[in-house]
C-alpha cells in the first residue's frame, strides 16, 4: 500500500509538471506584439527617427475634443502605451471618444549622439502642432509618461498656448528623492563629458540601469523563472506579462548630450525643483503651466519613487496628485491599469468640449 500511494503522488506530480510545461509552451508560443503597438494607427508625421501616429477610428466615434498627443519615454519603446489587445491605453482612450496621437521616437544613431533637450522639445512642439493641424484645434490634451512626463511639463512651460491640459504619469520631478532609474543614469554618464563630448549610448546600456534598481531580476533566467512561478495563473494574465517583459527588455540607445543635459538637472542638481532648467539657454518657467495638471504616481513604483512624482505641487501647487496601487509598467499595461484608465479618461473627459453627435 505504501509502494501504491508513493507511486500515485509521483504519478501526480508528473501530471501537474507536464501540465505547467504544456502551458508555459504556449504562452512562449502565442502572439505577441513584435515590437509594435496593438492597434492600427495612421502615420501622420515623420522626422528623421520620429512617427508622429494616429489610433484609427471611425469619425463618428470621436466624441471630445480636443485631440489627445501621448508622449512616451524616450529611454523605452512607445508602445507599452498601446501593449496589446484589450490592454492597450492608448486603445482604451480612443474607444471612450478622444481622437489619439502616439509619438514613437524612435531609436537613435551615432549621428544623433548631439541631439539635447532642446532638440527634442522642437520636435514634441512640431508633433504637437502636426496633431492640431489635423485635428482642427489650436491646443490639445497632452498626457506623458515617465521620461515623456518630464517632457511634457517643460513642453507646457515653453508652449502653455498649446497645452489645454496636463497629465503626468509617474513622472519623475523631484530629482533628490532616493532610489529609482533618474540617480542611476545621473552617475553613469557624466553631464559635462555628455553634454561636450556625447556619445551614442548603446540600449545593453541603458537596459543596465534598470537592472541595477533590482539586480538579477531583469536577465532571462530570471524573466522566465517568474513565468514559471505564475502558472497557475489564467493564460491571459500570463500573455501580459510576457509582454511587459518583452518591452522591458527592449531598451533602445539614447543621445548623449541628452542624458548629460538631464544630469545636469538630476540628483544634487535637482533643475526641475529649483527653477534651472535651460532648453537651449532659455530659461524653463514652470510658472506658465496654468492649465490643469493631473499627476500620477504609482504605489511600488521602483523606477520613479512616488514622493518624486508627486513633488510635482511644489513647483506648480494647482496639480491634483493621485496615488494609485501598481508598479511603474503595471500601472499603465497591467492589472492596475483597470485604475488608472478609467481615472484618466474621466479626468480629461470632464474638461473636454463633447462634439455633436452626427449621422
Amino acid at each position: 500500500m505504501i509502494v501504491e500511494a508513493e507511486l500515485r503522488r509521483i504519478l501526480e506530480e508528473s501530471e501537474a509538471a507536464r501540465n505547467k510545461f504544456t502551458k508555459l509552451r504556449a504562452v512562449l508560443l502565442a502572439d505577441s506584439h513584435y515590437g509594435i503597438g496593438a492597434s492600427p494607427t495612421d502615420l501622420v508625421y515623420t522626422e528623421n527617427k520620429m512617427r508622429l501616429l494616429r489610433v484609427q477610428r471611425n469619425a463618428a466615434a470621436v466624441r471630445f475634443n480636443p485631440p489627445l498627443l501621448l508622449v512616451p519615454s524616450l529611454i523605452n519603446r512607445y508602445y507599452v502605451l498601446d501593449l496589446l489587445p484589450g490592454r492597450s491605453f492608448a486603445g482604451f482612450l480612443a474607444e471612450q471618444g478622444f481622437d489619439v496621437y502616439m509619438i514613437d521616437w524612435g531609436e537613435p544613431t551615432h549621428e544623433d549622439r548631439f541631439n539635447g533637450l532642446a532638440y527634442y522639445m522642437d520636435l514634441l512642439h512640431r508633433c504637437a502642432r502636426t496633431a492640431g493641424l489635423a485635428a482642427g484645434a489650436e491646443s490639445l490634451h497632452v498626457l506623458g509618461y515617465c521620461m515623456g512626463g518630464m517632457f511634457a511639463l517643460l513642453y507646457a512651460a515653453l508652449h502653455p498656448e498649446r497645452v489645454r491640459n496636463l497629465v503626468l504619469l509617474t513622472a519623475p520631478i523631484d530629482q533628490d528623492v532616493e532610489g529609482g532609474v533618474a540617480g542611476i543614469a545621473a552617475r553613469a554618464n557624466p553631464p559635462d563629458e555628455n553634454v561636450d563630448n556625447p556619445r551614442l549610448i548603446p540600449a545593453r546600456e541603458v537596459k543596465s540601469w534598470f537592472e541595477m534598481l533590482a539586480p538579477g531580476s531583469a536577465s532571462g533566467p530570471a524573466r522566465w523563472m517568474d513565468l514559471w512561478s505564475r502558472l497557475d495563473q489564467d493564460q491571459a494574465r500570463l500573455l501580459d506579462v510576457k509582454a511587459m517583459a518583452t518591452w522591458m527588455d527592449d531598451n533602445v540607445a539614447v543621445a548623449g548630450r541628452l542624458m548629460g543635459e538631464l544630469a545636469r538637472l538630476g540628483p544634487g542638481r535637482n533643475g526641475l525643483m529649483y527653477g534651472t532648467v535651460l532648453v537651449g539657454g532659455t530659461p524653463v518657467d514652470l510658472g506658465r503651466v496654468t492649465m490643469p495638471v493631473y499627476s500620477v504616481s504609482a504605489e511600488q513604483d521602483g523606477t520613479v519613487p512616488c514622493a518624486s512624482a508627486d513633488a510635482v505641487t511644489r513647483v506648480v501647487p494647482h496639480a491634483e496628485v493621485k496615488r494609485l496601487p501598481g508598479g511603474h509598467v503595471g500601472i499603465v499595461a497591467g492589472k492596475a491599469a483597470l485604475a488608472l484608465w478609467p481615472a484618466v479618461a474621466t479626468w480629461l473627459g470632464e474638461r473636454s468640449a463633447e462634439l455633436a453627435a452626427t449621422g
